[in-house]
């Protein structure tokens, strides 16, 4: 009998609350409206006033959300909010610090004659310049993945994998069985994927994994509502460390259409590098920061900065005498090191600046400096892809070609049935950066992004250069005829994508 009359008085409960959302809601849509409409006003007062972010981004927000206010200002929510006001754990900063101090603590050769332009970036990052190593690029699948195979089938002592992308198809399967081949063999292996960009990992995916000890850990993953303020801001690296001797990044994710096997593309243009020497330190030290952020725990970063650790996981050896210089930062960080570094190498340039990337929508700053270099008479050249993989992106890179035009440069589409995915600058064919991060404001303000710069005359630079050369043969060159021809629709989407550029 009692729980009769349970039942009932629930049913009676849900009716009237029923009958209630019925009648009344007009009136409750109404004042939900207005409700989130006010947020919006005031979140509106809050960006003009006191957020420090850059002015085109508090426009783009504002602009949302007083021309859609509902969606905009629920948007603004999960996405919006400015990534200064995170809030770390003690001992995500504790660890971390301690990470930094041991590792910078290691001697090193910079009292040999640094690369001018290493100094100014070094100054600005308090990152050295480090020599002694032999860099290889990789173009496109085709020569990474073998060479990755091979490295990661090697592997004595430990496996450090991070990627932005890691997808459940034959080539990820394929890196995947190795490193429980690898942990069978009794190889510690950490695999770190980004929790957003490789959202459809599965548990059945990863069993064979963890059922041989690897640990892994998500990065930031969207599991609730508290958490999704992190949802706009992603680790987009891609770092391999094996035996702390061997290092590999670059453009690359891990799927098929990074080998060129997608209905998409006909080719899937990218770059990537392996590191062999003393940079590995610094891969290194960028996945242990990320690794030690996501245990979240009192003494992470012990195993790795006692004598044991610094001798396991930081002793690389001389492989070359080549110079590489690798930066690393985030979302986080009080100043854009990754940005600033790309910045301080174009504005170097006394005769070249080649620049290709699959994104091109620079913010305000980064759009001034590359044009004043090309107005400068500079030979300033741009690919982006001629076929996009998103439309937001691939209209917002096509909205800066005339004014890069009108400055001088030259700005080039990459085939049209392919995609060109590599994120690489050449200075004066002497200078280089290559790594993870597009010319774009997510990859300089909203990602965790990492470049490696590339000093004096080296093959990794002749075969940058090289690539360079056949991508420029291999695109079309835009023309000012080519802007006034483009069709009014067009136009409006270029528009409201670079509108929208500065928040995606």
């Amino acid at each position: 009998m009692r729980k009769l009359i349970q039942f009932l008085v629930i049913v009676v409960v849900l009716t009237l609350v029923e009958y209630l959302l019925i009648t009344q809601a007009a009136t409750l849509f109404l004042i939900s409206s207005l409700i989130i409409q006010l947020c919006g006003v005031v979140i509106a007062i809050r960006l003009l006033l006191f957020d420090q972010r850059n002015t085109s981004s508090k426009v783009a927000w504002i602009a949302v959300i007083f021309v859609i206010p509902v969606l905009g200002t629920i948007s603004y929510l999960v996405f919006g909010r400015n990534p200064a006001t995170r809030r770390f754990t003690s001992a995500q900063v504790t660890e971390n610090e301690k990470l930094i101090e041991a590792i910078h603590a290691i001697p090193n050769n910079t009292h040999e004659k640094l690369p001018r332009l290493s100094k100014r970036i070094a100054h600005l990052t308090s990152i050295e310049p480090i020599k002694g190593n032999k860099i290889e690029v990789l173009t496109n699948g085709e020569e990474t993945f073998p060479v990755l195979l091979d490295a990661l089938g090697k592997a004595e002592n430990h496996i450090h994998i991070q990627y932005y992308i890691f997808k459940t198809d034959e080539i990820s399967t394929e890196i995947r069985d190795i490193l429980v081949e690898r942990a069978k063999a009794g190889v510690e292996v950490r695999f770190m994927f980004d929790g957003l960009g490789s959202s459809k990992l599965k548990k059945d995916f990863l069993k064979p994994l963890t059922d041989v000890g690897v640990e892994i850990h998500a990065f930031d993953p969207i599991t609730s509502p508290w958490i999704v303020r992190t949802a706009n801001l992603r680790n987009h690296r891609k770092i391999v460390v094996i035996d702390g001797q061997i290092g590999f990044t670059g453009g690359l994710n891990i799927g098929e259409e990074y080998r060129s096997n997608t209905p998409d593309f006909r080719v899937w243009r990218d770059t990537h590098l392996k590191i062999t020497g003393q940079a590995v330190i610094e891969l290194q030290e960028s996945f242990l920061n990320d690794w030690i952020y996501m245990e979240n725990r009192k003494g992470a970063a012990d195993k790795f900065i006692n004598e044991a650790g610094l001798k396991q996981y930081f002793s690389p050896v001389d492989m070359g005498d080549e110079w590489a210089q690798v930066i690393y930062g985030g979302p986080y960080d009080k100043e854009k090191w990754v940005r600033d570094s790309m910045l301080d190498l174009i504005d170097s340039a006394k005769e070249s600046v080649w620049i290709v990337s699959p994104y091109f929508v620079p913010d305000e700053e980064a759009l001034a400096v590359i044009r004043r270099v090309a107005m400068s008479g500079i030979d300033v050249r741009v690919i982006i892809p001629g076929k996009g993989d998103r439309g937001i992106s691939f209209h917002g890179s096509n909205a800066y070609v005339k004014t890069m035009l009108e400055a001088g440069a030259k700005m080039y589409a990459y085939q049209d049935d392919s995609f060109v995915h590599a994120k690489a600058m050449l200075v004066d064919g002497t200078h280089a950066a290559v790594g993870t991060a597009n010319f774009d404001v997510r990859s300089f303000r909203l990602n965790h992004e990492l470049m490696v710069f590339l000093y004096d005359e080296s093959e990794a630079l002749h075969h940058l250069k090289r690539d360079f050369k056949k991508d420029f043969e291999d695109s079309r060159l835009f023309t000012m005829k080519d802007m006034e021809e483009k069709t009014r629709m067009t136009r409006i989407k270029e528009v409201l994508s670079s509108l929208l550029s500065p928040i995606l």
